[in-house]
């Protein structure tokens, strides 16, 4: 079994090597995947990599962060999936 702070750093360690890109921890809940106990941790990062993506912005994309939640199986560890987290409008 692993705690919140093992399942943070592996969902930040998983972000790095799939987004090559620091995070920000934004959310820690603990909640049922596909049948298994397990963390879903949401990551921010900047919604633009590169300088001149933030010239031509998404239609309706204000917030310059985009949200990522990691799913990690709580009994191992286990990397289980990756998803947009869409915040609701104000």
């Amino acid at each position: 079994m692993i705690d919140a702070k093992q399942a943070v750093r592996i969902a930040k360690e998983k972000a790095l090597e799939m987004l090559e890109t620091p995070t920000n921890l934004e959310e820690i809940q603990r909640d049922d995947y596909k049948g298994r106990d397990a963390w879903w941790i949401t990551l921010s990062l900047p919604r633009y990599m590169k300088p001149e993506a933030a010239l031509f912005p998404l239609a309706g994309a204000s917030d310059p962060l985009q949200y990522k939640r990691f799913i990690i199986d709580a009994e191992t560890g286990e990397f289980r999936a990756m998803t947009l987290r869409e915040l609701s409008a104000p």
